[in-house]
């Protein structure tokens, strides 16, 4: 693994056009860090969203976190972070990581890979000029089909984005491949009918069984009320899993405010028709409230357990997605 030292230097060398990204070196290796995932977010004086207004930070602003606590705050969601300059709620701060990778020259089919840094820039094109497209976020997956040699003899991974049936370049060091044992089957030995999901809109819970046994118990984020984004209630089964997904408008856009939701995580569909899953989140940290258009928002991590947990089982992801009858989701 890089170290961030190593990271720095490969950045100042072979990446000149992240200059509207901000700059890692500045933030301590020994405390947890927050993206701000929404347009903004209010700094306050107290750890209550009446008190005074510090300042506003911009989307993509990665702050320092102090420590993280209960205090007043929304329904379903009273964790509080304080900063130097004060407090900010949750919702709309990332956690994120610094864990650069060395690239691989050795791929030899599709490769699901997640982004290992706060921030990853992609680029339509290396040669003649760095073009830029999305930002890519941490947790992020996307598949990667090969590797270009680009300037300064710059390693990039060349990453294929099915949605828009595109391709696009992220540096190497910004994505970590994920080897199949990571992904692999959990309790393969625990009969499909067995396992089921529960999930309570009302308190935005989300619970797996084996029977009668607790095996996960969770905050989501399911589809705000109105406007054709509520969640679907009733009995569906997972039908198609995908180990990431590109969501949004389909537009080819440098805006980071644009509705592109590039490598949305461990994707299990359970009503394909109008595309309602539940999946990974990196565009908030909201868990416990409504957020979402439809599908069930989870942490990235709670997402990648149950695509794991559900049947159809997927011992090896493509980019295709697995497909079968499988868990049974009941929403209340």
């Amino acid at each position: 693994m890089l170290t961030r030292r190593d990271f720095l230097k490969l950045s100042a060398a072979g990446v000149p056009a992240l200059a509207g990204i901000p700059d890692f070196s500045s933030l301590s290796s020994f405390l947890p860090v927050g993206r701000v995932a929404g347009k903004s977010v209010n700094v306050h004086r107290e750890p209550d969203s009446g008190s005074a207004l510090v300042l506003t930070l911009l989307k993509d602003t990665l702050i320092q976190i102090l420590r993280s606590f209960e205090a007043d705050g929304p329904e379903g969601n009273r964790r509080w972070l304080q900063v130097e300059a004060g407090y900010i709620h949750s919702g709309d701060i990332q956690p994120v990581y610094f864990r650069p990778q060395i690239p691989s020259l050795a791929i030899e089919r599709m490769m699901p890979a997640e982004v290992c840094v706060p921030i990853a820039q992609s680029y339509r094109t290396i040669e003649p000029v760095e073009q830029i497209l999305y930002r890519l976020y941490y947790k992020s997956v996307h598949w990667v089909k090969g590797t270009a040699i680009g300037k300064r003899n710059k390693i990039w991974y060349i990453v294929y984005d099915r949605q828009l049936t595109r391709e696009y370049y992220v540096p190497g060091e910004h994505l970590r491949l994920i080897p199949p044992e990571q992904y692999a089957p959990i309790s393969p030995e625990v009969e499909p009918e067995e396992k089921r999901i529960e999930i309570r809109l009302a308190d935005q819970n989300l619970t797996a069984y084996e029977s009668d046994e607790i095996v996960l118990e969770t905050k989501m984020s399911s589809g705000l009320p109105g406007h054709g984004t509520a969640t679907p209630t009733g009995t569906f089964h997972i039908q198609i899993k995908m180990a990431g997904v590109h969501m949004g408008d389909g537009q080819l856009t440098t805006d980071p405010l644009a509705y592109e939701l590039p490598g949305v995580p461990w994707v299990s569909y359970f009503e394909v028709e109008n595309g309602v899953a539940l999946h990974g989140a990196y565009w908030h940290n909201d868990f416990g409230r409504r957020r979402s258009h439809g599908c069930i928002n989870l942490r990235p991590e709670d997402a990648l357990w149950l695509y794991r947990w559900t049947a159809p089982k997927a011992p090896e992801a493509t980019v295709k997605g697995t497909g079968g009858y499988g868990t049974r989701v009941l929403i209340r």
